[in-house]
């Protein structure tokens, strides 16, 4: 979530954090397969790996008109097959795979926790459905329950980029608020491990005054680290969603990192909250998103 804010603090040179393990969560739909290149060059980036993980959907994850039928030994079966046809189909056949089920959220963040990923990429539809991962449901929980980032790709996203070998450009947006520089490690990060140019956008909420919109955002970067990467300012005007996005379709970005508040309240922690800037970017961006919780 963006609040303003004015104060610049650097991010150390040294110990940037990495996404060498990827934990990709799959429904097994066409939409996960587009984060299959996503999660494959994060990964790579770092020498790292992918592992494909699907959780069995039970009653109460579904909506009020849908059912899980069969017995949990015979979805078992059906998830393992779907899993390896999943796998095939997407050159991940090296790829560890796991199968679980229990509470969605809880069954994420105990793999995530247990098995040290970096990072969790999952495709969005933005719609309903059966077993879908929905922008404003499945890809909100994860978000809200692990403690790593979280790469979105929604159906909007543009991904052949990811079909190549590294990324070219970087988009990160700040406010400067504590929770949105949380982000910039993670954006310095990727920038060094591939070579790629890094944007540098301040994107105050619309209220904020012209006059204050003029921040040096090269001083978030240590002195002795801004050799590393080739870094490009601008500064958002109007409301900060819109100008993200129309920076990131302009700019032919390849990702987007922001930071973004964790919701722990319900109802709001299990949905996007449709007027919040964050949801308004990962919802309409030509890129994947990569969010970094509070």
């Amino acid at each position: 979530m963006f609040v303003d804010g004015t104060t610049i603090e650097q991010t150390p040179a040294g110990h940037l954090p990495t996404l060498a393990r990827i934990l990709l969560v799959t429904d097994f739909s066409p939409c996960s397969e587009a984060a299959v290149p996503v999660a494959r060059l994060l990964a790579e980036s770092y020498g790292g790996s992918v592992t494909a993980a699907h959780v069995i959907l039970r009653d109460e994850d579904l909506g009020p008109a849908e059912a899980v039928i069969g017995t949990p030994e015979e979805l078992a079966a059906i998830a393992e097959n779907q899993m390896t046809a999943f796998l095939t189909r997407n050159s991940l056949g090296e790829a560890e795979s796991i199968i679980t089920s229990g509470p969605f959220e809880e069954a994420i963040a105990t793999l995530v926790t247990e098995r040290e990923f970096d990072g969790v990429v999952v495709g969005t539809h933005g719609r309903t459905g059966v077993g879908k991962l929905l922008l404003g449901s499945v890809a909100q929980r994860i978000f809200n329950s692990v403690p790593c980032p979280v790469v979105t790709v929604s159906s909007k996203a543009r991904t052949p980029v990811w079909m190549g070998t590294k990324l070219n450009k970087i988009l990160y947006a700040t406010d400067l608020s504590d929770i949105s520089k949380r982000a910039l490690p993670y954006a310095l990060s990727l920038a060094k491990a591939n070579s790629a140019e890094l944007l540098l956008a301040y994107a105050p909420e619309a209220s904020v005054h012209d006059e204050c919109r003029d921040q040096d955002l090269a001083e978030l970067v240590a002195s002795a680290a801004r050799s590393w990467y080739r870094l490009a300012q601008v500064s958002v005007t109007g409301d900060a969603a819109p100008g993200i996005v129309t920076l990131a379709v302009s700019g032919e970005v390849d990702l987007i990192v922001i930071g973004a508040e964790r919701l722990t309240a319900e109802p709001l922690y299990r949905f996007n909250v449709p007027f919040t800037t964050v949801y308004q970017i990962v919802a309409n961006a030509p890129c994947p998103v990569l969010r970094v919780r509070s």
